[in-house]
């Protein structure tokens, strides 16, 4: 955040002027640079092309020399007169008288020379090899340090030519007319060279003198342009934005003053607390700043950011108002919702009293039905023992009043347990159980109940459940519950199956236990509805089958209780298979 500041603080000005200074700095880089190489091959090219017209003139020399030989050697009568001057005796006399009238040293070599002071030094020994090596090669030059001083070399190759033949050619070691030995050389071999050495000092000092003053004429042109540049885009750019943010800083201050007028704290400067500093609408920036410097996209600019501060202000003006308006109406709608949040909490309490009172009421009233209930049955069953077996019609009013009197006691134990559930009194008494035991009391309780019906009633429990450890009587009336719906709504003919299992891998294992029928089955979309209280199919169920829509919903309750599952499986006309799924505990488990 600080560094992030810190940037922010730089003005455009001061960015301006860096951007300039860098792009300053680097084409003076690139433009000494190219300078340097410029007037550096021009300097070397000067020395070269002298070096060049002194050897020249040398070879003029000494070709003079050598086509006069006959001339100077050979007296008017055709005899020959050896004077001592041939053509290496002229071009090193001649190279030595200018050399003495000029800071230039101009020498013949040869690797093998006659003469002592002809020895080539390393320079020129190099480049009299490489001319013979390469025949394309026949001059060479470069700088050299010389005592201090830098001086420029140049070298070029010396051929021999026809004229040469006479006192360099063969044999080799015959004794010429100078008493030297002849070298055995050919026409087109190297003889030697001509070195030239001429001081670079003084051509390097111009060099430098050059470049400086190209510099400083480049640097003035760009410094002129770069402060072209930067006033250009002062005036363009950095004054109208100065000015800009001044008219923003007048607006912030204007809408303090007027925060200030609003909270009483007085007002300022201008009493109304208009937006100051604005121009007049219709005026125009660039009048200010003259034409010269007056810019469409600036200007434009300007005027945008007058007219907003303009429309600002005349919303500013009824801003006040509409805030004032707002709080007022979210305070009575605050008011509202906390008036209507108070009802709701009355509401509440109320239904839950109600809602107690129900379930005390069920409670109280399912168990004084239950005794008289109770008592009903108990008399029946005794009058069924003292009365004659011969009276069919007594037998079957009898048989009626047993059979309605269990189902409406089944109807009272189901309206009950369901109220012992709700009003959250009901609780597990879990224990070691064997699921055979819990299926073999169910089957013998409807067993004979199915088969005075005609339906086939099965049970199986597969060998390898286990013992687990659960609320005894809660399973056994979810498996009676289901099993007594299947024989209900299974007709003559039919079969309800009882079947438990034991599924999944070590760790994650399930008891299964599935009530399968092939009654009327339930439609798809009432396969939901069946769980909820007091709710059935239809009411032609209820008028056939009787019932009081309690059983499933306690099914699903005491499995939910067990921490278990209940599912339905169904198609009318096909039967259900109804599936409770209990988790089973590892450390309860005991095969």
């Amino acid at each position: 955040m600080g560094s992030a500041r810190g940037q922010r603080k730089i003005g455009l000005r001061t960015k301006l002027i860096g951007l300039l200074t860098a792009v300053l700095v680097g084409l003076t880089a690139v433009f000494l640079l190219f300078t340097y190489d410029d007037q550096a091959r021009r300097a070397e090219t000067d020395l070269l092309e002298k070096s060049r017209v002194l050897v020249t003139e040398m070879d003029a020399v000494w070709d003079f020399v050598s086509l006069n030989q006959n001339v100077i050697n050979f007296n008017s009568n055709g005899e020959y007169d050896y004077k001592g001057l041939h053509c290496a005796i002229a071009g090193k006399s001649v190279a030595a008288l200018f050399s003495e009238k000029s800071d230039y040293s101009i020498r013949f070599t040869n690797l093998n020379p006659r003469n002592i002071y002809n020895t080539p030094d390393a320079y020129e020994a190099a480049a009299i090899e490489a001319f013979r090596a390469d025949d394309a090669v026949d001059e060479a030059w470069g700088y050299e340090d010389e005592g201090g001083q830098q001086v420029f070399r140049y070298v070029r190759a010396m051929d021999v030519s026809d004229d040469c033949i006479e006192c360099h050619g063969q044999p080799a070691g015959e004794i010429d007319a100078t008493g030297y030995p002849k070298e055995g050389w050919q026409t087109g071999d190297v003889a030697g060279a001509v070195s030239v050495v001429v001081p670079a000092d003084s051509a390097l000092a111009n060099m430098r003198d050059a470049i400086v003053s190209n510099m400083v004429f480049f640097l003035a042109v760009l410094t002129s342009m770069a402060l072209v540049i930067y006033v250009v885009l002062s005036r363009l750019i950095t004054e109208p934005l100065t000015e800009l943010r001044a008219s923003f800083s007048r607006v912030a201050g204007a809408g303090e003053d007027r925060e200030a007028e609003s909270d009483g704290r007085g007002t300022g400067p201008g009493g109304d607390g208009a937006l100051r500093g604005l121009p007049e609408r219709g005026s125009l920036p660039s009048a200010e700043r003259g034409a010269l410097y007056s810019t469409r996209e600036v200007d434009g600019l300007i005027e945008q950011y007058h007219s907003m501060a303009r429309r600002l202000e005349e919303l500013y003006g009824s801003l006040e108002s509409q805030v004032a308006e707002r709080t007022e109406q979210l305070r009575r709608a605050n008011a509202e919702l906390e008036r209507q949040r108070k009802r709701v909490e009355e509401i509440n309490e109320q239904l839950a009293r109600d809602n107690q009172y129900k379930s005390d009421f069920l409670a109280i009233v399912s168990h004084e039905l239950r005794t008289p209930l109770t008592s009903i049955l108990a008399f029946a069953d005794l009058l069924g023992q003292s009365m004659d077996p011969a009276d069919e019609e007594a037998a079957r009013q009898l048989e009626e009043i047993d059979k309605n009197g269990a189902i409406l006691l089944e109807m009272v134990d189901n309206v009950l347990e369901c109220a012992r559930i709700q009003a959250g009194s009901e609780t597990l008494n879990l224990e070691l159980l064997d699921l055979n035991d819990v299926v073999g009391m169910v089957e013998s309780a409807l067993a004979p109940v199915a088969a005075k019906k005609g339906v086939v009633f099965t049970t199986r429990v597969d060998y390898d459940v286990p013992l687990i450890r659960s609320d005894w009587e809660k399973l056994r009336r979810v498996l009676a519950n289901l099993a007594s719906n299947a024989v209900k709504f299974t007709d003559r003919g039919g079969a309800v199956s009882v079947r438990v299992r034991c599924t999944g891998e070590p760790g994650a294992r399930v008891i299964e236990a599935a009530v399968t029928d092939t009654g009327i089955g339930i439609p798809a979309e009432a396969q939901e509805l069946i769980f909820e209280r007091f709710r059935q199919e239809n009411m032609s169920t209820v008028r056939r089958y009787g019932g009081s829509g309690l059983g499933l919903s306690l099914v699903k309750d005491l499995v939910a209780m067990l921490g278990g599952a209940v599912a339905v499986e169904s198609e009318p006309g096909r039967g259900s298979v109804f599936t409770v799924t209990l988790p089973v505990r590892e450390e309860d488990i005991h095969d």
